[in-house]
C-alpha cells in the first residue's frame, strides 16, 4: 500500500509541474468548487521551498494507523465556500491545480508516515459546534485526533478545558517554522505556555476569512477620470486611511431607478453588510484592545480618550455617508458586480475564487481595510469569529503521533498546496495584475488583534459591541464602554486563573 501511495503521490507531483502552464480550472463558485487561498505575517513560506532539508520523520512508519478529521463542511459568508475542499480534496485526481495539490499533499504525508486520513464532514452552524465537541469530551469517547472548527466556538472550548495544551514537551511543534502562525496562534493565547488553537498552512481557512474590500475600478475610473490602479499606490504609499476611503466614497450616490428612494438598483460609493459583523473588520483595525503582562495574560488597555474613541467616529462617518448602504451579505456581491457601489466591505480573500466575480464586464481592484492614520504605517487585517482552526480534543492520548502529523501536513501544504493555491489561483486566476497581487500580500502579511474576535463572546461581548453601539449611536466609545469595563476586567482575570489552573493540571 505504501508502495502504491508514493507512486500515486510522485506521478500527481509530476503532473502539477508539467501542468503549471495549464489553466486553472475551477477557482469557481466557492460554495461548490473542487479547486480553490493563505495567512499570516509573512510566515508562509509560499515559494514552496524550506528553509533548510527537514528530515525529523523520514524514520516514522505508524503501519498504516488511522489519523480521524473532524472537518467542517459548512458554508461560509461573504460568498465564500467552506475551506474543507483545501483540506480533503476530492480524494483523486481532478486535473485542477488545486484539487490535485491537495490530493498530492495528503498522499504525500500518507506515505511518508505510514497513515491513513480519514475525514468526518460535519455540517453544523457555529452556535452548535461546541455543544457537539463538548459532548464527545463529556463521554471520553476517543473519536477524532483533530477537530477543525469555527474560533467562535473554539475559544468558548478553551476556557471549558476541552482541548489538550499543545506547548508541552508530549508535542513535537516546531511553532517558529514559516508554515505555522506563529504570531496568530499567540495572540490567541491566555497565557504563556498554555495553547490550545493551531493556526498553520493546513488550516487554510484563517488566510481564506481574511478580510478585504473590493473597488469596481471601471466606476472610480468614470467618476474621477483617472485609472483605479493610483489607489494602489496610495496603498503602497501608506495613504491609504480612513479619511482617504471617505473621500473617495462621498458623493457617490445616484438615484438610479429614479423613484426618489434610495434601495436596490441604485448606486452608491459604497456597500456594507446590514449587521454587526460588518463592522468586524473595522474594528481591529485601529486600536488595541489588550495588551500583556509579565505572565503573557492579557490585560485591558482601553481607557478614555484613546485610539477607540477617534476610531468609533472614523467607522461612523464612513456608515452614515449619504453615499453609503447596507444590505444582506447574499446581495453585496451581486450588487457589486451589477455596478451598483464602488467599493463593497464585508468580503474575504476566498470571495474572490466566486465565478461571479470574474463574469462582471469590468475589473475588480483588491484592497486592504484602511488605517486610522498614515503614520501608522502598518495595515491590519482581520479574520472573522467564524475563522476555523485546528485543535486537539482531551481525549486524545497520543500527543506525539497527533502532533506529527499535524506538523507534517502543515510543512507540505506550504510546499505542495501553497504555490498553487496563493500563488497560481488568488494571484494569477483571481487577480488581474502584479499590483493587485501585492495587495493579497499586504492583507496576508498583516493579521492582528485575533484575541478579540475569538474571545468577544466569552467577555459577553462587552468590547465589540460597545463599538457596535457607538458607531451606530454615533457616540464615543469611551462613554459607552464606561459602563462596561468592570465587568470586562473582572471576567478577564477569573479567565486568567482558570487557565492558570490548567496548566497545572
Amino acid at each position: 500500500m505504501k508502495n502504491i501511495k508514493r507512486h500515486l503521490c510522485l506521478f500527481l507531483c509530476t503532473v502539477m509541474l508539467i501542468s503549471c502552464v495549464a489553466v486553472f480550472a475551477g477557482c469557481g463558485e466557492t460554495a461548490d468548487v473542487t479547486d480553490g487561498h493563505q495567512t499570516q505575517n509573512a510566515n508562509t513560506n509560499l515559494e514552496g521551498d524550506t528553509e533548510e532539508i527537514d528530515d525529523r520523520f523520514l524514520d516514522v512508519d505508524y503501519q498504516e494507523r488511522e489519523f480521524r478529521i473532524y472537518t467542517s463542511t459548512n458554508r461560509a459568508s461573504a460568498g465564500m465556500g467552506n475551506s474543507n475542499f483545501l483540506i480533503e480534496g476530492t480524494g483523486e485526481s481532478s486535473g485542477g491545480l488545486v484539487n490535485d495539490a491537495v490530493v498530492a499533499r495528503n498522499l504525500m504525508v500518507e506515505d511518508l508516515l505510514g497513515v491513513e486520513l480519514v475525514f468526518t464532514q460535519v455540517d453544523l452552524d457555529y452556535l452548535d459546534v461546541s455543544g457537539n465537541l463538548r459532548r464527545l469530551t463529556s463521554s471520553g469517547t476517543d473519536e477524532f485526533d483533530l477537530v477543525i472548527n469555527d474560533i467562535w466556538a473554539f475559544a468558548e472550548m478553551t476556557l471549558g478545558n476541552h482541548f489538550r495544551n499543545v506547548l508541552t514537551d508530549e508535542c513535537v511543534f516546531e511553532f517558529d517554522r514559516p508554515y505555522w502562525y506563529g504570531e496568530y496562534m499567540e495572540d490567541l493565547r491566555f497565557v504563556d505556555s498554555y495553547q490550545s488553537v493551531l493556526a498553520g498552512d493546513f488550516f487554510i481557512d484563517v488566510l481564506r476569512s481574511a478580510h478585504l474590500l473590493l473597488l469596481n475600478k471601471q466606476m472610480y475610473t468614470d467618476y474621477y477620470n483617472r485609472p483605479a490602479d493610483e489607489l494602489y499606490d496610495v496603498v503602497s504609499n501608506y495613504e491609504w486611511t480612513y479619511d482617504k476611503m471617505y473621500e473617495v466614497i462621498s458623493d457617490k450616490y445616484t438615484d438610479k431607478n429614479l423613484n426618489g428612494v434610495k434601495d436596490g438598483g441604485d448606486q452608491y460609493g459604497l456597500l456594507e453588510m446590514n449587521n454587526w459583523g460588518g463592522h468586524i473588520p473595522f474594528m481591529v483595525t485601529g486600536t488595541t484592545y489588550f495588551d500583556r503582562d509579565e505572565f503573557g495574560a492579557p490585560v485591558l488597555v482601553v481607557h478614555e480618550g484613546d485610539r477607540a474613541n477617534i476610531l468609533t467616529s472614523k467607522i461612523a462617518a464612513l456608515y452614515n455617508n449619504d453615499s453609503t448602504s447596507e444590505t444582506d451579505d447574499g446581495n453585496l456581491l451581486p450588487a457589486f458586480t451589477n455596478n451598483e457601489c464602488l467599493i463593497v466591505g464585508y468580503q474575504r480573500l476566498g470571495s474572490l475564487e466566486n465565478t461571479i466575480l470574474r463574469q462582471m464586464e469590468g475589473d475588480a481592484a483588491v484592497l486592504p481595510y484602511p488605517m486610522l492614520f498614515a503614520s501608522d504605517k502598518k495595515y491590519v487585517t482581520s479574520t472573522h469569529d467564524t475563522t476555523e482552526m485546528g485543535a486537539i480534543l482531551t481525549t486524545v492520548k497520543d500527543l506525539e503521533f497527533v502532533s506529527t502529523v499535524v506538523e507534517v501536513l502543515n510543512r507540505e501544504t506550504a510546499n505542495i498546496l501553497m504555490p498553487k493555491y496563493y500563488k497560481e489561483c488568488l494571484q494569477v486566476q483571481c487577480v488581474d495584475d502584479e499590483k493587485a497581487s501585492a495587495m493579497i500580500d499586504i492583507i496576508h502579511d498583516n493579521f492582528d488583534n485575533a484575541f478579540i474576535l475569538a474571545y468577544n463572546e466569552t467577555l459577553n461581548r462587552c468590547i465589540l459591541q460597545s463599538v457596535h453601539d457607538a458607531v451606530e449611536q454615533n457616540r464615543e466609545f469611551s462613554a459607552v464602554f464606561a459602563g462596561r469595563a468592570r465587568s470586562v476586567t473582572k471576567t478577564l482575570n477569573n479567565m486568567v486563573l482558570r487557565f492558570e489552573r490548567y496548566k497545572k493540571e
